[in-house]
């Protein structure tokens, strides 16, 4: 009896906490290999994670369910994958009720870049950060990487996130831990053999980062 209660006591301090519930969601940067390794990082941290990504998606379109023609990557919480290049985006307050998140991780920002107006940006991604505060979740929002293509563009994008959610999210500004390479790849998306590591240690970097917020979980060392 002695040796049995030892061998469980052994294998529940070796496995990871089943520390809460996180809802992660993101345009094509999380459709790749940034949201690929993120959605490993939270499961592999102890995380029930559910991962939900369309390409091109601004918030709008996680309320109106509009397809995606890039590419989506969904990843339930028992872990079922499901990708395609064309399908409609997941609703939000349907993620939210399914889910019931503790937290929820938003990539998204990136796509406002071609929208003339910036005060249906901020409206349109406070909306989100609303939803989130009001389901009683935390927020972690993590902003547009660096790109080669429109980078012109990433100091209007960036402000224009923080206006819209930073009183209800912590934001996580993906510009200071990303450089485009200045050959291959799109120019925007991180998709390429040189822009892949890239990718990965980003998805690191917002994973240490929102570390101490996971609900119940141990930060890496």
């Amino acid at each position: 009896m002695r040796k049995f209660i030892l061998t469980a006591l052994l294998a529940s301090l070796a496995a990871p906490a089943c520390a809460g519930t996180v809802l992660f969601i993101g345009d094509s940067h999380s459709v790749g290999p940034f949201g690929w390794k993120l959605d490993e990082l939270l499961r592999s941290g102890g995380q029930r994670t559910a991962t939900y990504a369309s390409c091109g998606s601004i918030a709008q379109w996680w309320v109106t369910g509009k397809p995606t023609p890039c590419g989506y990557f969904f990843r339930d919480l028992a872990g079922k994958v499901e990708k395609g290049q064309k399908g409609p985006t997941p609703v939000f307050t349907d993620l939210l009720e399914k889910v019931k998140p503790e937290l929820v991780i938003v990539e998204l920002g990136a796509n406002y870049a071609g929208l003339p107006s910036d005060e249906f940006a901020i409206k349109d991604m406070g909306e989100m950060a609303a939803k989130i505060k009001a389901a009683g979740a935390a927020c972690l929002w993590v902003t547009k990487p660096d790109s080669r293509k429109n980078h012109d563009d990433i100091p209007r994008i960036l402000e224009l996130t923080y206006k819209a959610v930073s009183d209800k999210c912590q934001v996580f500004d993906s510009t200071k831990v990303t450089k485009y390479p200045e050959t291959g790849g799109d120019g925007i998306h991180y998709w390429s053999p040189q822009g892949t590591p890239i990718a990965n240690a980003w998805a690191q970097y917002v994973y240490d980062w929102a570390a101490p917020e996971l609900p119940g979980a141990q930060p890496k060392k």
